[in-house]
């Protein structure tokens, strides 16, 4: 793994560090792999340890692995702050290979109003309710994100064939052999098999 050089010093908490990449750069097999590849590879990078929870926290957007060249980000937050906006941000890019320094990302407005008012580097209560996901959605959501399904989820899925068609409509075919295939190998003995 990469580790900050011997000239470069470490950033000091607190700070925040922004990673942009292509989905298909990620290393690993699923998106917890994946994900967690990136965290500890920044956390190597500068301090010289893998990720871990509490002394780090973390966010990430637009991780679509189960699609390529998507642009998606990794933030890691390292420290405490009474006032975020004095909190500096470190940006880079991963290759595929190594992070290199992606300074022009601090002048995309966008990322910035994201940073201060989605993610806010000291955590406060959400000021607006966040809908509840219908589970055909959040189903749609999973096999695009290459997470597993919950057993509530296939459970719903099996005792709803009309969501089961909307998704077959609503995600490429790829997918819906993942869910077909995921759906077939965890059912409970007398439940039918999925169709492709």
């Amino acid at each position: 793994m990469e580790t900050a050089s011997k000239t470069e010093r470490s950033p000091e908490p607190p700070v925040r560090i922004l990673v942009q990449t292509l989905t298909h750069l990620v290393p690993g097999n699923d998106s917890f792999e994946r994900t967690f590849s990136i965290l500890n590879r920044i956390c190597q990078h500068h301090w010289n340890c893998d990720f871990s929870v509490p002394k780090f926290r973390w966010a990430s957007y637009n991780c679509q692995f189960a699609f390529n060249n998507r642009r998606c980000f990794f933030l890691v937050d390292y420290g405490e702050s009474q006032n975020d906006d004095d909190v500096p941000v470190l940006f880079y890019e991963w290759t595929g290979e190594t992070l290199k320094p992606l300074p022009q990302l601090a002048r995309d407005q966008e990322i910035q109003a994201k940073l201060k008012e989605d993610v806010p580097f000291t955590w406060q209560p959400s000021k607006r309710e966040k809908p509840e996901l219908p589970i055909p959605k959040l189903v749609k959501s999973r096999l695009s994100y290459e997470e597993n399904l919950l057993v509530s989820e296939m459970d719903y899925m099996r005792e709803h064939p009309e969501d089961v068609k909307w998704l077959k409509v609503h995600v490429r075919p790829r997918l819906w052999r993942k869910f077909v295939a995921e759906m077939n190998a965890n059912k409970s003995p007398g439940d039918p098999d999925i169709e492709e």
